[in-house]
């Protein structure tokens, strides 16, 4: 009986045989390890994906929001990958997506990985959103052919639950209030991050009404995107992180623009308040080469950020080494990319993981979703069962017909 190569590739995967992992894929010399590789990207699909719901920034607003969910097909096997590619703006096209994505139809697997890694180089003027969602849809239709799950592929172990962060971001108390409240229904309540504006008494009242509301067993953080200007010495800025840490916040993501060395020092001045750098890790190749010891405690890797999901692996094992934690941030994400980004949480053993569903934002998605390979426990944790790829199947007849915009490219 004649076997195509799709069904070698299968029965070689149950048999385990397939042991390469994804960043040295192309190095490989086993000839059966590397079959899979031969197979072509046969289809790609966009879909956008619209969000109406307001949310609130130091710089600006996003009234509404579009993201694309794209689906890159090998035959019978595929891999989901999501990016918002566009904010207020309900009139977007994505053209420039579909011109970037029509390259890879037709390519092989091992011809694309070698496509996209040409672009993931310090200096690459490649949108960074480009190279890590196209990353995770070939990570997760790699994963699906070798039938091995994309963090095993990434060389990730870990295997605990991590908690997940409810985030808020507005500045009026009132509505502040209404969202730690809507925490503690959806059991998130151990875990709080919430924008801060870079005006101390507005961040401060809202600091003290998450506290009001929350208690003081909670782990609250802010991020302020660098808001905090006004400072002429790291002891001023000092003074401002310790009345911060005297009303109960536990660490900041960015409180400020600061060079590697500000960095070090304002760690040690504010004792037992956490820093978490996250501008400087931007993109993951080249934060890897300016992150050093001492800069925080916990380091944020940034979905839509990283530029590759190699990389952030990579990234997140030199902390590691450094003796410090990682979190995974957000980027609003509201739907494949989300499970993704909880499985590698899991996998590097993340202090928490930002990048969960929204009950509002992801609810359309989520009437789509037939599984997933990660689940939100009871107590808010977010738990991972191993599947092929990133392991999320997902009604795309339905999907279709709920998305604003529907492209084959």
């Amino acid at each position: 009986m004649k076997t195509n190569r799709r069904d070698f590739i299968k029965s070689m995967s149950a048999l385990g045989i397939l042991g390469v992992t994804y960043p040295l894929l192309s190095s490989c010399v086993n000839q059966n390890g590397r079959e899979y590789l031969n197979e072509k990207i046969t289809k790609i699909e966009l879909f956008r994906y619209d969000i109406n719901i307001p949310r609130y920034f130091s710089w600006g607003t996003w009234h509404n929001r579009q993201h694309l969910f794209i689906k890159i097909s090998s035959g019978d096997f595929y891999g989901w990958t999501e990016t918002p590619a566009s904010k207020n703006n309900p009139d977007f096209k994505p053209t420039a997506w579909v011109d970037y994505l029509k390259q890879f139809k037709g390519l092989t697997l091992g011809e694309a990985q070698k496509l996209l890694a040409s672009e993931q180089v310090l200096g690459s003027k490649r949108s960074l959103k480009m190279l890590e969602s196209l990353d995770m849809g070939l990570l997760d239709v790699s994963g699906r052919l070798q039938n091995k799950s994309s963090v095993e592929l990434l060389g990730l172990t870990g295997t605990n639950p991590v908690p997940g962060l409810y985030c808020i971001l507005d500045k009026d108390e009132k509505k502040v209030r209404e969202e730690a409240e809507k925490s503690i229904e959806q059991n998130l309540a151990h875990h709080m991050k919430f924008k801060m504006y870079g005006d101390e008494n507005v961040d401060m009242k809202l600091l003290k009404t998450i506290r009001d509301v929350l208690g003081d067993d909670a782990v609250v953080i802010s991020d302020v995107n660098k808001g905090y200007k006004k400072w002429k010495s790291l002891d001023e800025l000092k003074g401002i992180l310790d009345r911060f840490k005297a009303n109960g916040l536990n660490a900041i993501e960015d409180p400020a623009h600061l060079n590697t060395q500000q960095w070090i020092e304002l760690q040690e001045m504010v004792g037992d308040l956490t820093l978490i750098p996250d501008a400087p890790m931007r993109p993951a190749w080249k934060g890897i080469n300016i992150m050093q010891k001492g800069m925080g405690r916990i380091y944020n890797l940034h979905p839509s950020t990283m530029g590759g999901l190699t990389h952030t692996a990579k990234l997140a094992h030199k902390v590691q080494d450094i003796g410090a934690k990682v979190m995974i941030g957000d980027d609003s994400l509201v739907g494949p990319a989300c499970s993704a980004w909880q499985q590698i949480a899991i996998g590097v053993g993340a202090t928490w993981v930002e990048a969960i569903e929204k009950k509002e934002d992801s609810k359309t998605y989520l009437d789509c979703l037939q599984s997933s390979a990660t689940k939100k426990e009871s107590n808010g944790y977010y738990s991972f069962k191993s599947a092929p790829g990133f392991g999320l199947e997902i009604d795309t007849n339905r999907l279709k017909k709920v998305s604003e915009l529907y492209i084959e490219v």
